[in-house]
């Protein structure tokens, strides 16, 4: 199964910072509409950056239109999801009160942490944070496409959502 987010990031230096030895690089997100959008980042590493399309990748522009798609998996020995011509990474969210943080292949924390709270339920649909309960963890890969990429998901691949801005296939 797979879920797919249509976002803006717009980049907003004014959320730039370093934590430890890791700098982050600011961005505003936005929903396809341009109206804002309850998400659990607003600042992306060098990986993050490089994942998205972000950063140097971004050639000048000020912003880039992302559909964001989670592939949701059995779990961690689950093949890689592969896209041609795509970075696909491999993540797991793990479930600790309200909040889910992000975690890299080898368990290492990232700074992205969604909260059922806070995050628009449409964002915290997408990750699945809502399916989680205390403790535990979901394994995905996660592909972000440019709205242009003759590669990307169709934009309407399942009937539409109480949020326009998610899509949802099983």
């Amino acid at each position: 199964m797979y879920r797919t987010l249509d976002v803006i990031f717009r980049r907003n230096p004014a959320r730039d910072r370093q934590d430890e030895k890791i700098r982050y690089e600011g961005y505003q997100v936005l929903w396809a509409d341009e109206t804002p959008a309850g998400f659990g980042a607003d600042a992306f590493c060098k990986h993050g950056q490089r994942l998205l399309g972000l950063g140097k990748y971004l050639a000048g522009a000020s912003e880039r239109r992302v559909l964001l798609t989670c592939y949701w998996l059995e779990g961690r020995e689950t093949d890689l999801t592969r896209i041609p011509g795509h970075r696909v990474r491999r993540f797991y969210i793990e479930r600790r009160g309200t909040q889910g943080r992000l975690h890299f292949l080898d368990g290492t924390p990232t700074a992205v942490v969604f909260d059922v709270e806070t995050d628009e339920q449409a964002v915290v649909e997408w990750i699945g944070l809502d399916l989680l309960r205390e403790g535990e963890q979901r394994w995905f890969d996660l592909a972000a496409f440019t709205v242009d990429d003759p590669v990307a998901p169709p934009p309407v691949l399942a009937a539409p959502t109480v949020f326009p801005s998610a899509v949802i296939q099983s």
